[in-house]
């Protein structure tokens, strides 16, 4: 695929926030905020997220690296925003250039529909999300191991499953 492509696939693939912001303004009284409405939203974004882990991790070389950069995947993800893993799992199937590509992509979008509906407000704070989910494109050009990606992706990935 054209490069040109594959960065429009990543630009239409963050919308999914954006789409989820619009259903949340549309279906104010299907999307409750109650004892039990947001627990469907968190596990419909653990199951991505899972399906992400398994799907990134099918491409795994070298365990050592990859288990390693697990490590600091997990513990950076303390820090960083989920779109960042998220973001750091586009870039993976940006420079495989596969059909995995797509599926990351799809996933991504769809991780964006319950993120978005379960915004309450827009904040500043939700614009970094958007720096941490461009930032790692930039090493489109810098040739990384992919061990290193998977690492760092499913790392980051299964904290935010822990964790919320």
């Amino acid at each position: 695929m054209n490069k040109i492509y594959l960065f429009l696939i990543s630009l239409i693939s963050f919308l999914g926030i954006i789409v989820g912001i619009i259903l949340n303004k549309i279906a104010k009284e299907e999307i409750k905020f109650g004892k039990f409405g947001a627990r469907y939203f968190v596990w419909m974004k653990r199951i991505i997220l899972i399906l992400l882990i398994i799907i990134v991790t099918y491409f795994i070389e070298n365990i050592a690296l990859v288990l390693s950069f697990f490590i600091i995947g997990f513990i950076l993800s303390i820090f960083l925003s989920e779109y960042f893993s998220l973001s750091l799992a586009m870039l993976f199937g940006f420079l495989n250039e596969s059909k995995v590509f797509i599926i990351i992509s799809s996933l991504v979008f769809l991780y964006g529909l319950p993120y978005g509906s379960m915004l309450r407000r827009i904040k500043k704070e939700y614009v970094l999300i958007l720096l941490f989910f461009f930032f790692p494109l930039l090493f489109v050009f810098i040739e990384i191991k992919q061990d290193i990606l998977i690492g760092l992706v499913s790392g980051g990935c299964l904290n935010y499953i822990i964790r919320r």
